[in-house]
């Protein structure tokens, strides 16, 4: 098996095309049984590694996303702390 690195948008359209296929969407997908049990095992093997590889493109960007206003309001910080020691040294 090889490795396959897909961007946040193929992934979508994967899972686009696998919901057309069996006219379902990806929460009748996971919660319904008598839907999965039309789901060939190879489309469900990677409908779930599809969602399982969103799930975590999610929490990569919400990391990402905590970790740029983090940096963003440290700095606004500091700015703030500069502009009022040159306030005061005036």
């Amino acid at each position: 098996m090889s490795e396959l690195l897909l961007t946040p948008t193929e992934v979508r359209e994967r899972l686009s095309e696998l919901q057309k296929k069996y006219g379902c969407s990806n929460r009748d997908f996971q919660t319904n049984r008598e839907i999965r049990n039309r789901v060939s095992d190879h489309d469900e093997f990677e409908w779930e590694a599809y969602l399982i590889h969103l799930d975590a493109l999610r929490e990569r960007e919400e990391e990402l996303h905590r970790e740029y206003l983090a940096h963003r309001i440290s700095a606004s910080r500091h700015r703030r702390e500069d502009k009022y020691k040159v306030d005061l040294a005036a």
